[in-house]
């Protein structure tokens, strides 16, 4: 347990270690005060802002050297530096250090749960980036983003008579920014993405050796458009990507139409980016624009691997009634239009390492707005077991077109009705609250 890391950094001198702890809590927090009886002010630290956390943390991390900084974070909800809703990690130069940011711990640092005790960068209108960023072209030998919550909601537009998300007057920065980050490793683990208009976030690094990774693990992405795109900040692929035990529910197309650009939850990028690409494990449901969208002809792909995940319910926006339509949506290099591939599909015409993936309902529990007139201050929320999600994005399931209404309405994330599955066959894909990243 890093707890036990803890107590050794606070008894022992700092030149016995290249391990060093930031506990961050908020102020007047029981956490708080225990982080201050830990503080040494060599190897551990506590700071009541995250901001300034990350400022020590950049600042140990930049004396060079193979050392690792740690930076813990308690639940609470955070508002950063004059309370303008967005984090910078400041530009770091070591090649040989190490970054973690670990959030959702108890008031006593010994254990944490991201998706029960929330870690919540509270963002604000107007925000004039991502909400957590690091500095351009730092470099790092692995850097990992763990616990926390990232929510658009607050610096969206949404229209009062269609509760539809105004893209145009919504923030056009992801959530997370990782600036063309030089690194062997980069781990995005067990964080909560909510109402982004305009994606998650990109693994938009570089490698710095030929065996440089991307792991993408337990991560919930919720009511946000186009989620994730595999393209990293370079002309020279990295070795792999790993997307493993993630959420992808209610993702939208950039615009809600068939013809939009960017459709699916998440995007697959041709093999300038990563060449080999493992999707394991993962839960892609309610996703309008289908669960991953291809539009690279497949010779110029990664070696991919699908393996193990659940499908369900994607791809409403082209009107499939299908459980398992919309796996893949793509234009694979050639089609004018979009394809859609169900579970079968995928298997017969692409040549990728595909086995094992179920289709079946998650019942997973939402909560979602009501279908009403609402603006983005007064959005209320009520818990709604989606079962037919067609005619929650205005398809009716008679056949026909009506007009989609709804278009990514601002949700909210309640430790009372967390967005997991509850069927219990559907409970080993996507998030898994108890395997954490260590």
């Amino acid at each position: 347990m890093r707890f036990l890391l803890i107590l050794l950094l606070a008894v022992l001198p700092a030149s016995a270690f290249s391990q060093y702890a930031v506990l961050v809590a908020p102020k007047d927090s029981e956490a708080y005060e225990f982080a201050k009886t830990k503080e040494n002010g060599e190897t551990v630290f506590a700071e009541r802002k995250l901001f300034k956390g990350l400022n020590q943390a950049a600042e140990l991390l930049n004396a060079g050297g193979e050392r690792t900084v740690t930076v813990f974070v308690a639940a609470g909800t955070y508002t950063g530096q004059f309370g303008a809703g967005v984090w910078k990690v400041p530009h770091i130069d070591n090649p040989q250090g190490t970054l973690r940011v670990m959030a959702g711990f108890n008031d006593d640092f010994s254990g944490r749960q991201p998706f029960g005790l929330i870690t919540e960068l509270q963002t604000v209108e107007g925000r004039d980036g991502a909400i957590f960023q690091l500095a351009k072209r730092s470099r790092l030998k692995e850097v990992v983003v763990s616990g926390l919550l990232l929510d658009a909601g607050p610096s969206n537009a949404y229209d009062a008579r269609t509760n539809s998300i105004k893209k145009g007057q919504s923030r056009s920065y992801p959530l997370l920014s990782l600036s063309m980050l030089e690194t062997d490793r980069l781990v995005v683990a067990d964080n909560i993405f909510l109402n982004g208009a305009h994606g998650a976030f990109d693994p938009y690094v570089k490698g710095a050796s030929a065996s440089a990774n991307v792991l993408v693990q337990n991560n919930l992405f919720l009511n946000t458009i186009k989620a994730f795109k595999n393209q990293p900040a370079t002309t020279k692929a990295l070795d792999r990507l790993t997307l493993k035990h993630n959420s992808f529910v209610l993702c939208w197309p950039f615009n809600p139409d068939p013809t939009s650009s960017n459709v699916g939850a998440i995007e697959l990028y041709h093999s300038g980016g990563f060449e080999n690409v493992d999707i394991e494990g993962n839960l892609f449901a309610y996703n309008p624009g289908g669960a991953m969208q291809h539009d690279w002809a497949p010779d110029r792909m990664p070696n991919t691997r699908i393996a193990g995940n659940l499908f369900y319910s994607n791809a409403a926006l082209y009107e499939d009634g299908e459980t398992e339509a919309g796996v893949i949506v793509g234009k694979f290099g050639t089609n004018p239009i979009y394809r859609l591939l169900d579970l079968e599909s995928v298997e017969d015409d692409l040549d990728y390492d595909v086995e094992d993936n179920v289709s079946f309902d998650p019942q997973i529990p939402i909560v979602i707005a009501p279908l009403q007139a609402a603006d983005s201050y007064g959005v209320s929320a009520q818990n709604t077991t989606i079962n037919q999600v067609r005619s929650l994005f205005g398809l009716n399931t008679d056949g026909g077109t009506v007009a989609i209404a709804n278009f990514a309405p601002r949700l909210s994330y309640r430790t009372d009705a967390v967005p997991f599955p509850t069927n219990e066959a559907a409970k080993a894909y996507g998030v898994q609250p108890g395997a954490l990243w260590q």
